[in-house]
């Protein structure tokens, strides 16, 4: 192997290249994965952070809850022992119209059948009739 000019230049320039590569490359790159670290490991922080806060709120919230049903429950379990008769009653008037409204609507919906039936059999008439009248009416003519 021989050392010449040749040899020394591309020497030479490989390691300026490589100087100038790590200055102008490297180190901006190098830089700028650090700054990334180093602010992935702030909002993961912050996002720990806020987590224990909303986990502290949502317990807070939770009891807050169980607090205002258990008030809800006593309030509406008075109010049911103090309205049980007023409400019974409703509820018997409601159901004797209900019960009441079915029946109508089962009658109308029967009247209405019995028309629907009547009409459908007349036409049934007319549609046979017109048949009837078409076969034999083309039998005679042909």
């Amino acid at each position: 192997m021989e050392f010449n000019a040749t040899f020394l230049i591309t020497a030479i320039s490989f390691i300026t290249f490589t100087i100038l590569m790590n200055a102008i490359l490297y180190r901006p790159l190098e830089k700028i994965v650090e700054e990334r670290k180093e602010l992935i490991e702030k909002n993961y922080s912050d996002s720990e952070k806020a987590k224990l806060e909303t986990k502290s709120i949502l317990e807070k919230k939770a009891q807050e809850l169980a607090q205002a049903k258990a008030e809800a429950k006593d309030s509406v379990t008075s109010k049911l022992k103090n309205d049980s008769d007023e409400s019974s009653q409703k509820l018997r008037d409601e159901k004797i119209k209900s019960v009441q409204y079915i029946s109508e609507q089962k009658e109308k919906l029967r009247n209405e059948s019995e028309m629907t039936e009547a009409n459908l059999s007349e036409n049934i008439k007319q549609y046979a009739q017109m048949i009837k009248d078409k076969l034999f009416g083309g039998q005679a003519n042909g």
